[in-house]
């Protein structure tokens, strides 16, 4: 199947939010946010943290539906200007195993570069092997594991932290 890679803004909220929930709700070990919180944000926070500058947010079409999504946030700060964060990616199961991943995570990883970033980084829950050697795939390397990152319904897990050099 061909998709369509385009970067998305608030006038694809309402594509958006479904799919941002389905993968909260159906994967809630692979995300830091909850779909019990966000499910309550006004639609307006969600434009504010995935569809505006320091974030851009990636999406994957097949036809007109939205089937898979890659953020990307950059650091504002001076000292730290130089690095992004990988953030909310997902494809939904029926398109998993077609290179969309791949190709949001590409999308990102060209952003970052015309933006100048030169740095890269990512989390991705232990035991999470498939999205690990996709993220292995484009050149990003693990440096750290982060014990007990996230607590879901009572059980912990941990997370790798990956860096993709872009020079």
């Amino acid at each position: 199947m061909t998709y369509n890679i385009r970067r998305l803004d608030a006038s694809d909220l309402p594509l958006f939010r479904p799919l941002r929930l389905d993968a909260l709700r159906l994967h809630p070990e692979a995300f830091g946010s909850s779909f019990e919180e966000e499910s309550q944000d006004p639609p307006q926070e969600l434009v504010r943290r995935f569809l505006q500058l320091p974030a851009v947010t990636f999406g994957g079409f097949a036809s007109e539906a939205l089937v898979g999504a890659a953020g990307l946030l950059m650091q504002t700060r001076l000292k730290t200007r130089h690095k992004g964060h990988v953030f909310g990616v997902y494809v939904d199961a029926a398109h998993r195993r077609g290179g969309l991943g791949r190709a949001l995570v590409d999308a990102v990883i060209e952003h970052a570069r015309d933006a100048g970033l030169r740095t890269l980084d990512l989390t991705v829950t232990v035991g999470n092997d498939g999205a690990r050697r996709a993220y292995e795939g484009q050149g990003f390397t693990r440096f750290a594991t982060e014990h007990r990152a996230l607590c879901v319904d009572g059980v912990f897990y941990d997370t790798d932290h990956m860096v993709l050099n872009l020079d």
